[in-house]
C-alpha cells in the first residue's frame, strides 16, 4: 500500500508538470494577443488575449491545489489531502463559467451593437497560431491526465480545448467581418460559448460529485463480482466507494464461513485488498469479515441428513480426497490403524453397499458422530465415524468392527426331540 502512496504523489507531480506547460503558453499567448491587438485594434484578439490571463489565474489555482494533495496525511487529515485536487478542479470550473458567460455578453452586446471584428488579417494570423499552439498544449496535457489519472490536469487539459477553439473562432470572426459575414460570426460565437460552459459544467459536476462522496454504481457491480470470484468469500454483504482527488477508497462487508479461524479469515481480507489494489488501481480498501449465515444447516436434523450422502460415499470408496480431513485416522476390522493416504490407496470403488440402522449424534456445533451397519459378503460390519466441519465437512476418524451375530436360545422342535430320544 506504501507503494501505491508513493506512486500517487509522484503522479501528481507529473501532472503540475502539465499544468506549468499550460501556464506558459497562456503567459506567452496572452502577452502575444494583447500586444498585436493595441496595434491592429482587434477588438477580438484583444478579448481572446484577457481570456488567456484568466486561464492564468485558473491554472494557478490546479498547481496549487496539486502540491496541496501531496501533502502527507496528519492527525487532522486521517485520509490526506487528495481532496484538495477536486476542490481545484471546482475553481477551474468557476473561471470557466466566467469565461464562457462574458463570451455570451459580448456576443449579445455585439449583435445588439450591430458591431462587428476588426478586419486586420494579422490579427486572424495570430489567433490561428494561438489555436494550434493551444491544441497542441491540450493534446499533451490530455495524453499525461490519463497517464496520472488527475482530476485537475484534466479540467486543464478541457480548458486548453475550449481556448483553441475560442481563438478559432476568433479567426473566423476577424476573417469573417473582413468578408462582410457578419452572420457567420455571430454563429461561431455562440457554438464556441456554448462549448465553454459545456466543458465549465462537466468540470463542475464532476469535482461536486468527487466532494459529495458521490461514486459510480457500475463500479461497485464491477469490485463486488471479483470480490466473490475470491475462495473464502461466501458473499459481499455491503461495499461502499468514494474518492479524494483521482484516489479510490473502498468499504467493504463480506461474509466468509464462521468455522474460518482468525488467521484465515485476515489472510482472506489480504488477498481481496491486494487483488483490488492491484486490479482495479483501488487506492485503499478496508474489508470487514461478518460470519456467514448457516440457515437449515443450523438444525440438527438437517445436519444429520446433509452428512448421510457423505457417509455413503465415503463407504463405497468414492470422493475419498474430498471427503477426508489431512488428519483422518481409521482402524480396520483387524484394529490396524492406518493415515488418509493408505485408506484411499487400499479402497476400492463400489457403488452397492448401503447403510443400515443410520444414527447420527452432535457433539458440538461443529462435530457429529454417526454409526451405522451394512452387509458385505454374507458378514455384517459396524462403523463408527467422525466428522468435524472447518468451512467444509471433513471424516477426521472411522472405525470398523465386524458384528457378530448373537444366537437366541429356542426350543428343539418334535423332531429333534425324537431324533435324540
Amino acid at each position: 500500500m506504501n507503494n501505491g502512496k508513493i506512486s500517487r504523489s509522484h503522479s501528481l507531480k507529473l501532472a503540475e508538470r502539465g499544468v506549468w506547460v499550460s501556464i506558459g503558453a497562456y503567459i506567452f499567448l496572452s502577452l502575444l494577443q494583447l500586444g498585436v491587438a493595441q496595434f491592429t485594434h482587434s477588438a477580438s484578439l484583444l478579448a481572446n488575449g484577457f481570456n488567456n490571463v484568466t486561464d492564468i489565474l485558473g491554472n494557478i489555482a490546479i498547481v496549487i491545489g496539486l502540491r496541496i494533495a501531496r501533502i502527507p496525511s496528519d492527525n487532522d487529515h486521517a485520509y490526506g489531502h487528495w481532496k484538495v485536487e477536486s476542490i481545484s478542479s471546482l475553481i477551474s470550473s468557476f473561471i470557466m463559467f466566467l469565461i464562457g458567460f462574458e463570451v455570451l455578453r459580448q456576443t449579445i452586446v455585439n449583435f445588439i451593437e450591430g458591431s462587428s471584428a476588426e478586419i486586420n488579417p494579422i490579427g486572424a494570423i495570430i489567433a490561428l497560431f494561438s489555436a494550434l499552439v493551444m491544441i497542441s498544449v491540450y493534446f499533451y496535457s490530455n495524453r499525461l491526465a490519463k497517464k496520472t489519472q488527475s482530476k485537475a490536469l484534466e479540467a486543464s487539459s478541457k480548458d486548453n480545448l475550449s481556448d483553441a477553439l475560442t481563438s478559432l473562432g476568433t479567426t473566423v470572426a476577424i476573417i469573417a467581418a473582413a468578408m462582410h459575414w457578419i452572420w457567420l460570426d455571430r454563429i461561431m460565437a455562440l457554438i464556441i460559448c456554448g462549448f465553454i460552459l459545456k466543458t465549465a459544467y462537466d468540470i463542475f459536476r464532476d469535482s461536486v460529485f468527487s466532494l459529495s462522496d458521490g461514486f459510480d454504481d457500475n463500479l461497485l457491480e464491477d469490485y463486488k463480482e471479483a470480490i466473490e470470484l475470491i475462495d473464502k468469500v461466501k458473499s459481499v454483504k455491503m461495499i461502499r466507494g468514494r474518492t479524494y482527488g483521482s484516489n479510490i477508497f473502498l468499504d467493504v462487508v463480506v461474509e466468509m464461513s464462521r468455522d474460518l479461524s482468525v488467521y484465515e479469515s485476515h489472510a482472506a481480507t489480504e488477498k481481496i485488498e491486494r487483488m483490488l489494489m492491484a486490479g482495479f488501481d483501488v487506492y485503499d480498501v478496508d474489508v470487514h469479515v461478518e460470519p456467514a449465515a448457516l440457515p437449515e444447516e443450523e438444525h440438527f436434523a438437517s445436519r444429520a441428513l446433509e452428512l448421510l450422502p457423505k457417509e455413503e460415499m465415503l463407504l463405497n470408496g468414492q470422493n475419498l480426497n474430498q471427503l477426508l480431513a489431512p488428519q483422518f485416522k481409521a482402524i480396520t476390522k483387524n484394529g490396524e490403524i492406518i493415515q488418509a493416504e493408505s485408506f484411499i490407496a487400499n479402497a476400492t470403488p463400489k457403488e452397492s453397499l448401503a447403510i443400515r440402522n443410520y444414527q447420527a449424534e452432535q457433539v458440538s456445533k461443529k462435530t457429529f458422530i454417526l454409526t451405522y451397519h451394512y452387509l458385505e459378503n454374507q458378514k455384517s460390519y459396524t462403523v463408527s465415524s467422525v466428522w468435524r466441519r472447518n468451512e467444509y465437512w471433513r471424516c477426521i476418524y472411522r472405525q470398523l468392527t465386524e458384528k457378530v451375530e448373537e444366537t437366541s436360545d429356542v426350543l428343539p422342535t418334535h423332531e429333534e426331540t425324537k431324533t435324540s430320544s
